[in-house]
Order: structure tokens, then C-alpha cells, then sequence
């Protein structure tokens, strides 16, 4: 099974313009991870750099903490929950 990662341009990852597609992705790819009992997830990939964004494993808790932030402060409590039960799986 292919894994999808949002391919996004250098100007949007810096301007964080895409900040909730980024999200999502990290904590969709680290989902699979913890269930494919993976080392590390790419999370985007940078539109004409060659460029991968990756998360090692031992980061993973420190991204769902990330993520939780900002979907707390979206108000977005079902995806709080979700990453709620994946920190705990860490």
C-alpha cells in the first residue's frame, strides 16, 4: 500500500500555509507507524527540492504533542482524541 504525503512548495512550508495538511499528515502517518511498527514516517514531501520531511520514531510523541496543540487550539476535539490514544500506544 502507497503512502500518501502532501507534496507542498518551499514559500507554503515556511509561511506555514499549509500547517493543517501538515498535520494531518503527521498524525494519519504516525497512526501507521505505531500499526506497521515502523522506525521513522514521511510527513510531506517539498515541491521541487528533493526534499522529504521524515519523523524518526523517537519523535513521534513530541509531534502528537505538536499536533494536539493546534487542534486544541482549532477546537477540533475528535482529532484530540485520536492522538490522545496514540500517544498512549507510544
Amino acid at each position: 500500500m502507497t503512502r500518501k504525503i502532501p507534496i507542498i512548495s518551499l514559500e507554503d512550508f515556511e509561511a506555514k500555509a499549509k500547517k493543517p495538511t501538515v498535520m494531518k499528515s503527521l498524525v494519519s502517518n504516525i497512526a501507521n507507524g505505531i500499526e506497521d511498527n515502523l522506525e521513522s514516517v514521511n510527513v510531506a514531501e517539498i515541491k521541487n527540492h528533493d526534499v522529504i520531511i521524515s519523523v524518526p520514531k523517537s519523535e513521534w510523541k513530541g509531534g502528537l504533542e505538536n499536533a494536539m496543540d493546534y487542534y486544541i487550539e482549532k477546537e477540533e476535539y475528535e482529532e484530540c482524541s485520536k492522538i490522545k490514544k496514540l500517544i498512549e500506544k507510544l
